[in-house]
């Protein structure tokens, strides 16, 4: 038989002196710790039918949506902490200050309402919301408050100072102001009915009288002598009686005095005290938040409790069923804990403390020999023992009878497992192997029946089940023999079992949770999350509880009901250990435990506050929120944001939305993300759809469908086609017109030309009428027979040689209607020479030309030099006797015109005219058609071609010739 060592039990530390150390709070959260709380001090909350959270504060007023806190204000208020808040019928927020000012919300905005300032005289004056006016209570009587034109009418001469409203029916305590008088009233105002409910005589002062309206009775609270005094009034038949005040509650400030289920919560200077008023008596329920002085009390849409403080901030429970008991103090972390009976637990320490606990308060502790880590705790109810097994090569029986502590040296150390097989026989399993005592306790009786580290163990239908790191594997109860269990011909890791009704459920670390019943191992389908780990499950009659990364959660094998704990309940944390206690589930974590009670109560039903679109842009412009949008092609980039209101929204809730026309599925907004942008949509119709779900809600809530048609731009708009077309057509007609018009001016300029070149053809003509005149010919012909009669045969033929090629000229050069510079000079010249004889010699001609001159690469108008040559013959030089000269100059002038100047010393044109009308003889035909051919050439050739005719004279005035200047361009 082992040899046991006994130590005598000591208790490490008073009861009494642990009392601060195990106080019991309900999970919360401080608001400041998870969000900019723009203030410290609170006085009202509450929750409007959007589930925004409305907050007044000593800083002035603040809505919370549970993201962010937008805050009201008003430039004519005139004292910043805001009191009183209510909703009328519209949902529109009410609130008061000091000064005396009543205000409103509406279109985001605070409205002053009424300055009542020389009405309430400073004081803090309660008011009501009726149907047309505001009813104001105030120490110099009851006023009524126009909602439309404001005025004020007095309703009651009391002194007020208290009032609460339950719907249209008003409480109000009256103060009696008359020093002989010490009767005080409670009236209940319905409309414009008067009622007195409670009339009480009181000799002592009064003070901070407040009343308290619920839906069938009302609390009358108030100070006399420095003792809370506490009327109870039954609305249904106005019985009031005044009610014993608990001790704890006589000499605190209550602020404020709310009923929740039937319980009656008063929130004072020290915390929350909740009663149960039953039989005329208040019974003690709890006390929370014992050191925070709290003003005011709102559970909201998620049955989260909400507490505003004086000098804290606020708190937010979750989960006000889930107690936290905080072990920080203590200064151990916990590292080991079972259950005991009923609600006991026992915690083990890594400074070998342990700690016998009755739900939330600490019994018992004791200390093992040395500060070692505890890793093991294994309660054997058949025995009344506890194993304590310490990560070492040491362990310890911890008898619960007597408080003894034995040492067992290494016989349970570094335990993983422990499983009771019957009344003598104990497995234990270790980093290395499972061993198998018979008679644990007075024996060292062993057998190793597997040499492996053993991650867990259970016993069912008298056969030992164990998890090894390498397979589960069953045992015979008589000899142990081993028999491996495998899923699907693989071998299986378990870390955690439990058994319920014969069923054993193993969470495994590749295959998910499995169910064995008998030899036959499968899927259990629990509807749990992907790719979730289970750390711990334990049975608890058809419950099976399971511990995650995520919550605790609970399945009901016969309903087949899951249902969890999480964050959103306030186990904001990775669950893994866990007890489980006839009426409690005990969470343990290294330095606190929660008690989570085994009811329905603490699990809750989750809604999903309804989306509000709080902002819409367009091209990054801020514009007004409507479910329709048309816009123009180029204002397509859209960006849209919005927010399910409630408590730490942006951690519980999930948004999808789709668009319409574009998507057929939902997509996914990543969580914490409360904006959807667009930055370049096409032109089409779009319908913006949104929904939103509360991570532990049943059903989605959907927001209302924004449609956004973009135009299209006009290069793809029908009318844009149609005008395009119309202007291709019109651009064609156009087109062809224009060619229409360019062929009838070409045609019309053609047929000019054609009369231009007949009418120089006829001009032509006519000067070779004129150069070929009768008389011109007739003297030629003349000439020639008097060489011949002469017998000067030479120069008759050179005369008629040069004659004929005159002529031949002529008649060459006169179908043609330019011929080049050097044709026209070599005609005239052959034309001088025949000239010459006819004057007998008596005239000398000259031919000048310009040596830069290309005679033969200019053209000019045929035969157009020799009509003012005969002209200078005919009537200048064939009056003149004697000394007849004549002079024909070609240059160039201005670099690209050509100057061809006809210059004789002659008698001149008048002397000429005279000699003209008195013989009437020979008729300038060549002159006169050349007149024509320069007009013609000017206006329908456009050629520039000027003809100036000078008289030239002597120094006494006396004609000495004429010259003709010829200008073209070359």
């Amino acid at each position: 038989m082992q040899k046991y060592y006994k130590h005598i039990a000591f208790i490490f530390v008073t009861l009494i002196g642990l009392l601060p150390l195990i106080a019991q709070k309900p999970i919360a959260y401080n608001l400041s710790d998870i969000s900019d709380l723009p203030d410290n001090e609170f006085y009202d909350i509450l929750e409007d039918n959007h589930n925004y959270i409305w907050l007044a504060a000593n800083k002035g007023l603040y809505r919370y949506n549970g993201r962010l806190y937008k805050k009201f204000s008003n430039p004519q208020q005139k004292a910043k902490s805001l009191f009183q808040l209510k909703l009328d019928s519209q949902n529109r927020l009410w609130c008061s200050n000091i000064y005396g000012q009543i205000f409103y919300v509406e279109n985001n905005s605070l409205k002053l309402f009424y300055d009542a300032n020389l009405l309430v005289k400073g004081q803090l004056s309660p008011f009501i919301i009726l149907d047309d006016t505001i009813r104001l209570f105030t120490t110099q009587g009851v006023f009524d408050i126009d909602k439309t034109n404001k005025t004020v009418t007095k309703y009651l001469n009391e002194a007020t100072l208290s009032v609460e409203a339950a719907h249209t029916t008003a409480y109000a305590f009256m103060l009696n102001t008359k020093p002989s008088n010490h009767h005080h009233f409670v009236y209940r105002i319905d409309e414009n009915a008067i009622e007195t409910i409670l009339k009480f005589d009181s000799n002592l002062p009064i003070d901070s009288p407040k009343v308290f309206a619920f839906h069938n009775d009302v609390l009358v609270n108030f100070k006399s002598n420095g003792v809370n005094n506490i009327y109870h009034i039954n609305t249904n038949n106005n019985n009031s009686k005044p009610l014993h005040v608990p001790k704890a509650l006589q000499q605190l400030t209550i602020y404020n005095i709310l009923n929740f289920n039937n319980n009656y919560w008063f929130l004072t200077t020290s915390g929350a005290y909740i009663y149960k008023l039953n039989n005329g008596k208040l019974e003690f329920i709890d006390q929370i938040f014992e050191n925070e002085s709290i003003t005011d009390l709102l559970v909201d849409f998620n049955n989260n409790y909400w507490f505003t403080t004086l000098d804290n901030g606020v708190f937010v429970s979750p989960n006000l069923n889930i107690k936290k008991v905080d072990l920080s103090t203590l200064k151990d972390k916990i590292t080991a804990a079972c259950a005991l009976k009923d609600n006991r637990i026992l915690l083990g320490t890594n400074k070998g403390k342990l700690l016998f606990y009755n739900q939330a308060e600490l019994v018992n502790t004791l200390q093992l020999p040395g500060a070692k880590i505890i890793g093991n705790l294994f309660f054997d109810e058949l025995e009344h023992r506890v194993i304590v097994s310490i990560n070492a090569s040491e362990s310890y029986v911890i008898d619960l009878e007597t408080n003894t502590i034995f040492d067992t040296k290494n016989k349970f150390s570094v335990a993983k497992s422990f499983s009771r097989l019957n009344n003598n026989t104990l497995f234990y399993g270790n980093y290395k192997e499972g061993i198998v005592y018979y008679k644990p306790f007075l024996l060292d009786s062993l057998k190793i029946i597997r040499s492996n580290r053993v991650k867990t163990s259970l016993v069912i239908n008298s056969k030992l089940l164990v998890s090894f790191i390498d397979g589960l594997f069953t045992f015979h109860p008589l000899n142990f023999s081993a028999t491996e269990l495998k899923y699907r011909n693989n071998s299986i890791l378990a870390h955690t079992m439990a058994n319920i009704n014969d069923t054993v459920w193993l969470a495994t670390q590749h295959k998910g949770l499995l169910k064995l019943k008998g030899n036959t191992l499968e899927q259990a389908k629990l509807s749990l999350p992907s790719k979730l780990q289970v750390n711990t499950i334990k049975p608890d009659g058809n419950i099976l509880w399971l511990s995650t990364d995520v919550g605790l959660y609970s399945y009901n094998t016969q309903l087949k009901q899951l249902q969890v704990l999480r964050g959103q309940d306030g186990l904001n944390m990775a669950v893994d250990e866990f007890i489980v206690l006839k009426d409690y589930i005990t969470i343990v974590s290294p330095n606190a435990f929660y008690l989570v009670p085994k009811n329905n109560k603490v699990f809750k039903h989750y809604k999903t506050s309804k989306i509000t679109i709080e902002s819409i842009k367009i091209n990054d412009k801020d514009t007004l929120v409507q479910p329709n949008y048309k816009l123009p092609y180029n204002f397509n980039k859209i960006g849209i944001t919005f927010n399910s209101n409630g408590f730490q929204s942006n951690q519980h809730v999930k948004y999808h939305y789709r668009v319409k026309e574009i998507d057929t599925g939902w997509h996914n907004i990543p969580l914490n993300t409360h904006f959807v942008n667009f930055n370049s949509l096409a032109n089409g119709t779009y319908t913006f759809e949104l929904k939103a779900q509360n991570v532990s809600a049943k059903n989605p809530v959907f927001s209302t469908p924004i449609t956004f048609k973009i135009s299209k731009p006009f290069w793809e708009t029908y009318w844009f086609y149609t005008l395009v077309l119309l202007c291709f057509f019109m651009l064609i007609w156009l087109y062809f017109r224009k060619r229409l018009k360019q062929k009838e001016r070409q045609r019309i300029a053609e047929i000019d030309k054609i009369l231009v070149d007949k009418k120089i053809t006829s001009l032509r003509l006519e000067n070779l009428r004129s150069q070929m005149n009768p008389h011109f010919i007739f003297n030629a012909l003349n000439s020639i027979q008097d060489y011949i009669i002469s017998n000067e045969k030479e120069l008759a033929s050179s005369y008629l040689v040069k004659f004929s090629r005159l002529i031949r000229m002529y008649l060459d050069y006169s179908q043609q209607n330019e011929i080049s510079l050097n044709e026209e000079l070599n005609a005239l010249s052959l034309y001088l020479e025949l000239e010459k004889v006819r004057f007998e010699d008596e005239l000398e001609f000259q031919i000048k030309i310009d040596n830069n001159l290309k005679t033969s690469q200019i053209k000019v108008p045929s035969l157009f030099i020799q009509p003012y040559v005969e002209n200078a013959l005919k009537h200048g030089l064939l009056h003149k006797p004697k000394d007849r000269k004549l002079k024909v100059e070609v240059k160039v002038i201005q670099k690209n015109k050509l100057q061809i100047t006809v210059e004789d010393n002659g008698i001149g044109r008048k002397q000429s005219e005279k000699l003209k009308q008195s013989k009437q003889q020979h008729k300038p035909f060549a002159t006169k058609a050349n007149e024509e051919r320069v007009h013609l050439y000017k206006n329908k050739l456009k050629r520039d071609i000027t003809i100036v005719i000078e008289d030239l004279c002597d120094e006494n005035k006396i004609p000495t010739g004429t010259k003709v200047v010829i200008t073209m361009p070359i």
